[in-house]
């Protein structure tokens, strides 16, 4: 897998950066760019002045999405379920939170003080960023996308076409 850093202005690829097999989903936070990798089981670091892998992190099996909040990265871990919590400054796994949300489809997205995930079967659930604890979760329909904006949780339904607009609860 290969990671292309292209110049905006020429529109031409500058630099080839090598990822394991199974990388997904890059994500600039905190000054470097990350990209999880679903076969490794592993969270990469790329530093994009060097245009280098910097460092992985193991995560829960299978990560596939990914986040930024309250100084960490964030990977929704489809193959057990988990998210993993890392260090944004030091790419260190801070920890790896039982969820029990494994399976297909998914996002995951940090807002209002925590971390929400949603997969099928599981639209939404809540990760308290203080605690590493899950404090809410739904079941239902949903599990596509999820964002948290204006004082809600935003929720795509895509066997349904549908987004549904949930007040943050407190």
């Amino acid at each position: 897998m290969v990671l292309n850093r292209i110049d905006p202005l020429k529109g031409v690829v500058v630099a080839r950066i090598a990822l394991p097999e199974g990388s997904y989903n890059p994500l600039f936070a905190a000054g470097m760019v990350w990209v999880t990798s679903n076969r490794g089981n592993v969270l990469v670091r790329v530093d994009p002045k060097t245009n280098q892998v910097v460092g992985t992190t193991p995560t829960g099996k299978m990560p596939r999405f990914l986040t930024y909040g309250a100084r960490s990265v964030w990977t929704l871990n489809q193959g057990d379920g988990t998210v993993t919590r890392v260090d944004a400054r030091t790419g260190k796994a801070l920890a790896t939170i039982e969820a029990g949300i494994p399976g297909q489809g998914g996002e995951i997205t940090f807002g209002a003080g925590s971390v929400w995930a949603t997969v099928f079967g599981y639209p939404i659930t809540r990760i308290n960023a203080k605690t590493n604890r899950v404090t809410e979760q739904w079941t239902g329909a949903g599990g596509d996308s999820i964002r948290v904006a204006h004082g809600s949780v935003w929720l795509t339904y895509q066997m349904e076409a549908k987004v549904a607009r949930i007040p943050v609860p407190e």
